[in-house]
């Protein structure tokens, strides 16, 4: 059997198309992961497949077809999971460059290679050379057999004769049907779990130190997910929360959902405002920086 053919264990479907996208899905017994990448390699399933449990959230208008009148991110925005670099905020001007608003990385085909694909284990490396900075990414994306989960390492390179900086991170976002009032997110550095209130409660927004790099989110019936990564390079923790209170744009009272983001540097309305604070990632001259990331399924045991 040819390994594209392949049924069981692990394996990649590629060549694939989900509403006008390249699409490459990465699977096992008990999980699968979608990626997008001709939509800035975003993550678009995250499926727990012993339990249907899909822990990818989407808007209100969900994936919709890049258009000529909204190619920016925020319209072509979908939910799920998206990686940012290299700044973020809205549209701006670096040192004579134009910056696309939340950087170029989540708006950009990216390419891709199959470097394992036996039935124990799969692994996928996407590529992007960014065309605002002479900034290069990859990251591999790692499955094991029986494993609900993957792992993501990730390197990011200078790729010229000049100091450069940049903001880097990951938009992840999670959301119904996942999320239900009651839910329990564990934050690092919190001695408290923050439990989602009923629908139609003010939302909120804040910046917490990384810590040890994880965070889990427990829904009552002992369904929940755990995201680790590498709080050396991505220090702060955005937490924001949309529970349906605010009737304002642009999402209108729509959405039940939480956003908890990894990123090199606190909210800046540009990059130049980063470097400034010292918080930008610095790559030296042909220098690279190394990131790990995970995320795994977690079950508890119901009570009797």
């Amino acid at each position: 059997m040819r390994a594209e053919d392949r049924n069981f264990g692990c394996r990649i479907k590629r060549d694939l198309v989900y509403k006008g996208y390249e699409a490459v899905v990465m699977e096992n017994e008990a999980f699968r992961l979608t990626v997008l990448p001709g939509k800035g390699s975003d993550l678009i399933e995250l499926l727990h497949k012993p339990t249907d449990t899909d822990f990818a959230w989407f808007t209100r208008l969900g994936l919709r077809p890049k258009e000529a009148a909204f190619h920016d991110f925020q319209s072509q925005y979908e939910g799920g999971w998206q990686e940012i670099l290299p700044n973020l905020g809205g549209r701006q001007m670096h040192r004579g460059t134009e910056l696309a608003a939340y950087g170029e990385a989540a708006l950009s085909a990216w390419r891709y290679d199959i470097e394992e694909d036996g039935p124990a284990r799969i692994r996928v490396v996407f590529r992007l050379e960014l065309r605002s900075l002479p900034l290069a990414v990859e990251k591999s994306f790692e499955m094991t057999s029986g494993e609900a989960g993957f792992r993501l390492e990730e390197r990011l390179t200078n790729v010229s004769p000049a100091v450069v900086h940049a903001d880097w991170g990951h938009h992840i976002t999670f959301g119904e049907p996942f999320l239900v009032p009651g839910t329990r997110i564990c934050l690092p550095g919190e001695d408290a779990p923050y439990e989602l209130p009923a629908k139609g409660s003010p939302g909120g927004f804040g910046v917490l130190p990384a810590g040890s790099g994880r965070y889990a989110l427990m829904r009552p019936d002992g369904i929940g997910a755990e995201v680790g990564w590498d709080a050396e390079v991505w220090p702060h923790l955005w937490f924001w929360r949309d529970h349906g209170g605010e009737a304002s744009p642009p999402y209108f009272g729509s959405h039940y959902n939480v956003g908890l983001e990894i990123f090199s540097s606190p909210p800046a309305a540009t990059l130049e405002d980063s470097i400034d604070a010292g918080t930008a990632v610095r790559l030296e001259p042909f220098g690279t920086v190394n990131a790990s990331l995970m995320f795994r399924v977690l079950q508890q045991p119901r009570e009797p």
